[in-house]
């Protein structure tokens, strides 16, 4: 075989390969005319080149009459004027629905009789194969159905290239802007023109010039479809989806301005509540007896607990916001840690709960926020509080050494690592995400018993966050729960422009069964 015929055959196959294929693909999108033309138009030109491979492969012995695979690619090659013409029509629609149908009615019977041509003896055209694969052909010019074939063929051919061409000849008339895919769709158009006038021609045919010409001309036609049906809503898509994006938002935004302003709104009056009833507690405007004195009481109490609420909303749209700024200095984390255990104190109340505090001895200074550090930990307190009915919750501090990713290389870097464990109702491993996501509790009823508005621990761990540490839980059902969070120390003021990204690999835990040179119990 020689390396013409070879070269010859290969294009000769991709002629096949990528119409069917790029059939299949269409066919994957909607049902529609164009789509089912295209697939036609794909067959048509799979079924030409599928008969000029077995026309070329009749040196070998066994496959046949070349002439008679002639007629077979011919078959296919003379549909491919009809088709294009109806994918121009279903692509660009004509004002005259009438010469539509007569000529798509003309153009079937025009395809009738060249098909039924074929089975005449002697047939217009005749072929040899020569020994290195090429095409020798001859006509009869002057037969009647040749050039009933031929004027067919052309007519079809200008008729499809003209429905192509005619709104561009239009918007230049007009002086509008061109549209791209109409300019590529005429370019595709006269590539399937080009390539089918050409077939004749022996250089054409010798190089299998004509193939690759169709090839490019279904990659255009493919594109133009998948790009309409398939790329352009897409687009359009996610156009919508940022409009939408940029709208919720803006909605956001204003949800967290009124939020604000309604909790400032509400700040000023429970402050004037607190502040008098505090006044008439200390009996400033004279003594109270019992019943007064419980009624106030509750009154001081409930607002305390309203404005804290309030404030929660309020840091809640602050972080949200990105408006919340840190006060950070070089604190003592003991110290922090004594000052919220006396409050927890207050907390627990009646409850059978023992408080333990297990805080390590010379513990680094941290460099952070100490109204927010305290915040954090009263809040993991609390949390502990409301879950435990009886037990024990347990405050540990100590230092410890994370792997960090900073400037893209590698550290261990120390941290304070802190801990609440508390022995109440535990959380299910499922609801373990749900406990950090904003205004959410396990228990959504209206008669759950733990108060709140399910912003303490989402607030706690942007805060812990916004250090440059991390906050996490563990915890089973009926046993208990810990909450860790880590504070990067001191040392690392001045060596990072941001915080360090801890690496996951090898996460620190705190021990089971630690040992600390400090262990004291509160209650």
């Amino acid at each position: 075989m020689s390396v013409l015929l070879t070269i010859s055959i290969v294009i000769k196959l991709l002629g096949i390969a990528i119409p069917l294929g790029l059939a299949f693909v269409i066919l994957l999108q909607a049902r529609q005319r164009l789509n089912w033309l295209f697939c036609a138009f794909m067959l048509a030109i799979a079924w030409w080149n599928a008969g000029t491979i077995m026309l070329r492969l009749t040196l070998l012995p066994g496959i046949g009459d070349p002439n008679t695979w002639l007629r077979l690619s011919f078959a296919g090659l003379f549909a491919v004027p009809l088709i294009l013409y109806g994918m121009s029509l279903a692509g660009y629609r004509l004002s005259n629905p009438t010469f539509k149908r007569v000529t798509i009615t003309i153009g079937l019977l025009g395809l009738a009789v060249t098909w039924a041509g074929m089975l005449r003896e002697p047939y217009w055209g005749r072929v040899q194969v020569a020994p290195d694969g090429s095409i020798a052909s001859s006509y009869e010019a002057g037969d009647w159905l040749f050039i009933f074939t031929l004027v067919y063929c052309l007519t079809y051919f200008a008729l499809a290239e003209g429905v192509l061409l005619w709104p561009l000849y239009k918007a230049r008339r007009e002086g509008t802007g061109v549209d791209r895919s109409k300019l590529v769709s005429a370019l595709g158009g006269a590539l399937i023109a080009l390539g089918g006038v050409l077939t004749g021609l022996p250089i054409i045919n010798r190089y299998s010039l004509n193939s690759a010409l169709m090839i490019a001309a279904s990659l255009v036609y493919a594109y133009l479809i998948l790009e309409e049906q398939l790329l352009n809503p897409w687009r359009e898509l996610n156009r919508e989806l940022a409009a939408a994006n940029e709208k919720l938002k803006e909605a956001d935004r204003l949800k967290n301005e009124f939020v604000a302003t309604i909790s400032h709104e509400l700040r000023t009056p429970l402050n004037s509540i607190i502040g008098f009833t505090k006044l008439i507690l200390n009996e400033i405007d004279g003594p109270l007896n019992e019943l007064q004195r419980t009624d106030l009481t509750a009154i001081y109490t409930s607002s305390q607990h309203l404005l804290s609420l309030v404030n929660d909303v309020l840091d809640f749209t602050k972080i949200a916001a990105g408006k919340m700024e840190l006060h950070r200095e070089m604190l003592d984390f003991k110290e922090i840690v004594v000052g919220v255990m006396s409050t927890t104190l207050a907390l627990v109340g009646d409850k059978n709960i023992e408080l333990i505090e297990e805080v390590e001895d010379d513990l680094p200074t941290v460099y952070a926020d100490r109204l927010r550090i305290r915040q954090v930990i009263l809040n993991l307190m609390s949390n502990a509080v409301k879950f435990t009915e009886e037990g024990s919750i347990t405050l540990r501090a100590k230092c410890i050494t994370e792997e960090v990713e900073l400037d893209g290389q590698r550290r261990s870097m120390p941290f304070i690592l802190c801990s609440v464990t508390d022995t109440g109702i535990g959380i299910a491993e499922e609801d373990i995400p749900t406990v950090f996501e904003e205004f959410r509790q396990l228990d959504g009823s209206t008669s759950r018993q733990a108060e709140g508005t399910g912003l303490g621990l989402p607030i706690s761990k942007r805060l812990v966050e916004m250090h440059g540490g991390r906050l996490w839980v563990e915890s089973k059902v009926g046993v208990g729960s810990t909450f860790f969070f880590t504070l990067p120390t001191s040392d690392h003021v001045g060596k990072a422009k941001a915080s360090p990204k801890v690496v996951e690999e090898g996460e620190q835990r705190w021990p089971r069964s630690p040992r600390f040179s400090t262990s004291k119990t509160i209650l």
